[in-house]
């Protein structure tokens, strides 16, 4: 791969690099911005196919563009499986839609192998963006955030549910991530001014999703990517871990004594668990599943066909709902990627939809003790922990970022597990 590198860039595959890295960065605000830049991040790398003879070369080297790959093999499932769906056509077309993104997978990738700089860059423009997020929602907690005269972003009129540009479930999930990855850059730091701001952006970037948010998602992705860091970080020992799960419980009591979303929040979940409120949030999700789960065992081998969720719910939702109401006629996905996959494309988009996350851990572990790999790692926990109960690829929030952040990070942690092969046998 050194030697695909050594090549300049040409002009289109610098523009197609530029154009991802700032999808990358508007992806926390603009739905618009981020999907305007992958457009033209698309035609950019078509062009930089036909002026660019190495990047044609990647092409070439299948074990190296393996996430990507299995990316496209995954698209091509949904293609096919258009032949034997239960969907209505519109529900094909925006479930074709949505999946499409994968194609952003093996051409990030395959940028990041001829750019160097890349990885980095994607994580420090991802953070940018956060940033601006994270900033936008401290102004909307006090009132100053202004609104967009033309309906172009939100701002939440509650205090107690400060959210703007995305809903609470996506603000959660891209500041847990912003705040695992700070934390993770204090604990790489060599210099104490660098770790005690990484520090104080990890609390700044915490403290929204216990304190200004109601979205549970955002409280489990930030447990999840602190754990996660912790595994990373720490050499574990008996007496470390005793004490590292005393810490938790007693943060985790704290700010469910001292923060009214998480308490209430907590409670409605389990209380709508407990006593079965099929039309609460929680109660929708079990029967999200138990659905699903049927559907999957009715056809195992391939699903009910692409966008066929809706069509497969649609009887239960009628049940569950009076007459006329707006959700007894919804289309709904399972907000459950793992339950979306196996009801469309059965087993077997399973078995590819983990094959493309296994060839992304299997990277990061190669990296294991280096930043490139570790941040990797606090992707994917976060990223697949957080779909057994979102749909994040079905998300254009959600999807563009994994994706985008993925495919670049997958080609750093490449980097670093080849240098320290390469030093290692030198030595």
């Amino acid at each position: 791969m050194t030697t695909v590198s050594q090549y300049p860039l040409s002009r289109a595959e610098r523009a197609a690099s530029q154009l991802f890295l700032l999808a990358l960065f508007a992806v926390a605000f603009s739905t618009a911005l981020t999907n305007v830049f992958v457009g033209l991040a698309y035609l950019s790398f078509l062009l930089a196919l036909a002026s660019s003879a190495p990047l044609r070369a990647l092409l070439r080297q299948p074990r190296t563009l393996l996430p990507g790959l299995l990316a496209l093999l995954l698209l091509a499932l949904y293609l096919l499986a258009v032949s034997w769906t239960v969907a209505p056509r519109a529900d094909v077309l925006t479930a074709l839609k949505k999946y499409s993104r994968l194609l952003i997978l093996p051409m990030v990738i395959v940028l990041a192998w001829r750019d160097e700089r890349l990885p980095r860059r994607a994580l420090t423009y991802c953070l940018a963006g956060l940033g601006v997020l994270l900033a936008s929602i401290y102004l909307t907690s006090v009132g100053l955030m202004p609104s967009s005269s033309l309906g172009w972003w939100r701002v939440s009129a509650d205090t107690r549910d400060a959210f703007v540009f995305r809903n609470h479930i996506s603000i959660g999930i891209l500041l847990g991530f912003a705040s695992s990855a700070a934390l993770l850059i204090a604990s790489h730091a060599r210099r104490t001014s660098s770790r005690v701001l990484a520090l104080a952006a990890a609390v700044l970037a915490a403290l929204p999703i216990m304190f200004l948010s109601q979205g549970r998602t955002g409280f489990v992705v930030l447990l999840v990517g602190l754990i996660t860091v912790f595994l990373l970080r720490v050499r574990l020992t008996p007496l470390r871990v005793v004490v590292a799960l005393a810490a938790l419980t007693l943060a985790a009591l704290a700010v469910y004594a001292t923060s009214a979303n998480v308490k209430s929040r907590t409670d409605d979940m389990i209380n709508e668990i407990a006593h079965d409120k099929v039309q609460s949030p929680n109660g929708l999700r079990v029967s999200f599943i138990a659905v699903g789960l049927r559907a999957f065992a009715a056809h195992p081998l391939i699903g009910v066909g692409t966008g066929g969720f809706a069509e497969v719910y649609a009887p239960t939702a009628k049940r569950n709902w009076p007459a006329g109401s707006e959700l007894a006629l919804a289309r709904h996905q399972p907000h459950s990627e793992f339950m979306l996959v196996a009801v469309q494309l059965g087993a077997l988009g399973l078995l590819v939809y983990f094959a493309m996350l296994t060839s992304l851990a299997r990277a990061a572990a190669a990296a294991r003790r280096t930043f490139a790999g570790d941040i990797l790692i606090v992707l994917l926990a976060i990223y697949i922990f957080t779909s057994a109960f979102n749909s994040l690829l079905w998300d254009t929030t959600e999807a563009h970022w994994f994706l985008l952040l993925a495919g670049c990070l997958y080609v750093g942690a490449r980097r670093q597990a080849q240098g320290a092969l390469a030093a290692a046998s030198s030595a």
